[in-house]
């Protein structure tokens, strides 16, 4: 929603749905967003229904929304592991879209897949690309990829938050002081990830621009090697993957 409302949206035009009194008083305070405790008034009112919900939650949202549904709206999902033919079975003809959004959506530089139900025409592939464009990269996909896509942007800011704090944690280590350790490893992060986007060169070539031969970089990057840690980020995404079809098969 705060995506959409910086790309123009007018805050009339979006209803939200949430349990939580709590959660509506917050959001009709902090984004002026009008708020309803059931799903099925929010989905009378739509045009465009998008199910943010955790897996577990959504066939009881669908039972509540069902009645009401028409073909003429759309729906989207980004309830992780849940197939379009699960979205399908229980929601007939209605157009779907399944997203695999990311954690950095929510500070609108986020990467988001789209795949399409049958239902889905040209309009509607627009509708969601617009929706989710307002918060970051999106990349149609078909949905066999999705397990994949999961496992390498859906669950990837993890990996590098764990990074980042074994990274400093190393740094403390040798003696930095907390604040510094941070503060070096954030900056140089965000530098390092700068210069990757704006350099035509493959990561490869930006590795020898930092590592001169015998030297400090080479020292590290000959443990990394040593260790296999390219290896271990492979099967590390296999397992994320492989989790994911597990995920996606118990709703088939």
């Amino acid at each position: 929603m705060r995506g959409l409302l910086a790309q123009g949206v007018k805050p009339n035009r979006l209803l939200a749905a949430d349990a939580d009194s709590r959660t509506r008083r917050r959001v009709e305070a902090s984004l002026n967003v009008r708020t309803a405790a059931g799903n099925a008034d929010i989905a009378r009112a739509a045009d465009i229904l998008i199910l943010a919900v955790k897996p577990q939650q959504l066939a009881e949202v669908l039972e509540d929304i069902r009645p009401v549904i028409t073909p003429r709206q759309v729906v989207i999902s980004i309830a992780a592991g849940i197939p379009l033919a699960w979205l399908r079975q229980r929601l007939g003809r209605v157009p779907i879209a399944r997203v695999m959004p990311n954690l950095p959506a929510t500070v609108g530089c986020g990467f988001s897949a789209v795949a399409l139900g049958r239902a889905a025409a040209a309009r509607h592939r627009a509708l969601a690309c617009a929706i989710f464009e307002a918060v970051g990269e999106v990349v149609e996909l078909p949905e066999r990829l999705f397990d994949a896509i999961t496992a390498v942007s859906g669950s990837g800011p993890a990996y590098l938050f764990f990074f980042v704090e074994a990274w400093e944690r190393a740094a403390r280590t040798l003696g930095l002081p907390p604040s510094v350790a941070a503060a070096a490893v954030r900056a140089t992060l965000a530098g390092s990830l700068r210069l990757l986007q704006m350099s035509e060169a493959p990561p490869a070539i930006l590795i020898r621009r930092v590592a001169s031969k015998k030297g400090t970089t080479e020292a590290a990057l000959h443990v990394l090697a040593q260790r296999r840690v390219a290896q271990h980020v492979a099967e590390a995404l296999r397992a994320a993957a492989r989790r994911s079809q597990e995920l996606t098969c118990q709703c088939s």
